[in-house]
């Protein structure tokens, strides 16, 4: 560079005028140095490639230093600096590159709660969920919002980079801990290691926290037996006119088909199909694979739900979205017809659903086989009786239709007929 200066200083002391002449002097008399210039300016003129993010050096005990990130986000940067986890630029560079959008979105996440909004709307319009019954759905909904979410806010868990596997075994011990009996506690589990499942699907978690958590073994004393009516003391009740119609019509559903209280929820004429002479109501969503069946009907159940659908817009929800008060409604109207008082309710723990278990009572106590909770009551099945409800073989619904008719014959003998 005194070379530079001292031929700089030789031309302001000619005075030279042409600017041509002091260009052509320079370079002929300094090539190396005028090199060396054009390399620096090249260095700092040329345009940079934007890469979102710079690295900065952190001292370390282990390694010496260690590269941290920071990134970039719509113009400004985040305060947060996020470790590399090693001292070597290029694997540094690497990794924020690979890591760049995941690491902003956990960020995101913590600083506007983006992860309570994802729970809240995961059972809302999600394609990936379709095979869910809407009840399901809502029942799992409410599980996230009014449970899971309240115990995340109280662990101050904001994001999902949080949440451990530990962090599901305390959801656990919280509901154990609020008077939850077991069993509900593994429903309720369920609802929450499904979003997991999902997210991880999806690639929005790196892992699935849930794959390994275990359900809370449910002893025989956890369990409140459900009971049901005697046999013979609902036989003459549903041949008697009822003041309150609906109450009669859920009962009556219930407990000449065995149907979940979820299902009669759902329930439309359109579902209603007859095959090979017999009416049946086709399940087309259930929360398990087994659930999706075909119930029979017994006719006279139907002439009654025809009338009353022409009377409530057919084509529409039979019983326009019952909620439990409905139910327990129905149960407490049929327990005045049977003259049973509140106090052998609450003993024998009968309610709306005993009807389903007095279905099953009463055709295991006319033979009708240990297979009736495969082929109608949406239990597990064994690979025999799943290809019965492909219906795609003849003889697979000629069986089918053979059992109804056992069925509708028990009905008529014990509950609509009475005794000679």
């Amino acid at each position: 560079m005194s070379e530079l200066a001292e031929a700089i200083a030789q031309v302001r002391g000619q005075q030279q005028q042409d600017i041509a002449s002091m260009r052509f002097y320079i370079i002929s008399n300094f090539p190396d140095t005028i090199k060396a210039m054009r390399k620096i300016d090249f260095e700092y003129t040329r345009p940079k490639r934007r890469k979102g993010f710079n690295l900065v050096k952190r001292e370390s005990k282990q390694y010496g230093f260690l590269y941290y990130v920071r990134y970039s986000h719509n113009g400004r940067k985040l305060p947060t600096k996020f470790n590399t986890h090693t001292n070597n630029l290029e694997a540094a560079e690497q990794f924020a590159r690979d890591n760049k959008d995941c690491l902003i979105e956990r960020y995101l996440a913590r600083k506007d709660g983006r992860m309570f909004t994802t729970l809240e709307n995961f059972y809302e319009a999600n394609p990936a969920l379709s095979h869910l019954s809407e009840n399901c759905k809502m029942e799992n909904a409410v599980v996230i919002k009014k449970k899971f979410i309240p115990f995340l806010r109280q662990e101050r868990i904001a994001s999902f980079d949080q949440i451990k596997a530990v962090t599901l075994y305390k959801f656990q011990d919280h509901l154990l801990a609020g008077g939850i009996k077991p069993q509900t506690v593994n429903s309720n589990l369920c609802a929450v290691k499904r979003v997991f499942s999902e997210l991880a699907r999806k690639g929005m978690i790196p892992e699935n926290p849930g794959d390994h958590i275990r359900g809370i073994p449910v002893h025989r004393e956890d369990r409140k037996m459900r009971g049901c009516y005697e046999l013979e003391r609902v036989q003459k009740v549903f041949n008697r006119k009822w003041k309150d119609e609906e109450s009669y019509l859920l009962c009556l559903l219930i407990y000449t088909t065995g149907m979940r209280n979820s299902e009669i929820r759902r329930l439309r004429m359109d579902d209603i199909e007859k095959i090979s002479g017999c009416r049946f109501i086709n399940i087309k969503m259930s929360k398990t694979q087994s659930g999706v069946r075909l119930i029979p009907l017994h006719e006279t159940v139907y002439r009654k739900l025809e009338v009353w659908a022409a009377r409530n817009k057919n084509n529409s929800l039979l019983f326009d979205h019952p909620t439990a008060a409905s139910f327990c409604r129905a149960n407490e109207e049929l327990a005045r017809q049977l003259k049973a008082g509140g106090e052998e309710l609450e003993r024998e723990h009968i309610t709306f659903y005993s009807g389903r278990h007095f279905w099953k009572t009463l055709m295991n106590a006319e033979g009708l086989g240990d297979d009736i909770e495969e082929f109608f009551m949406g239990h597990k099945v064994s690979g025999n009786v799943a290809k019965l409800y492909n219906h795609r073989d003849k003889q697979g619904k000629q069986l089918m239709v053979k059992k109804a008719k056992q069925v509708f014959s028990i009905l008529d003998r014990r509950l609509f007929k009475t005794k000679p």
